[in-house]
């Protein structure tokens, strides 16, 4: 029997802390990343926070619960588990 192996993504970038936050969710991070890092290249954004889930459903509400933070409740987020807004696309 095959072990299940979705994957979802959530996820936010930004630049520094105060700047705008993009948040969204993927099933395939890394290639989000890099397409979007393409599309955008002036404007890089890095990945500052990210959750994994194996249910997509989970994942979208919190999408959800994120977007509906106030920016204070995200950076808080975010520096909790990266005080230094560094780069974590590496560790994926």
């Amino acid at each position: 029997m095959q072990a299940d192996t979705n994957h979802y993504y959530v996820y936010i970038c930004g630049g520094e802390p105060g700047n705008n936050l993009h948040i969204g969710t993927s099933a395939d991070l890394n290639q989000h990343l890099k397409t979007s890092r393409k599309d955008t290249p002036a404007d890089p954004k890095k990945l500052v926070y990210y959750e994994h889930y194996d249910r997509e459903a989970i994942a979208l509400a919190r999408e959800r619960q994120f977007k509906e933070n106030s920016p204070n409740d995200n950076q808080r987020l975010i520096e909790s588990m990266n005080p230094n807004w560094l780069d974590l696309s590496d560790l994926l």
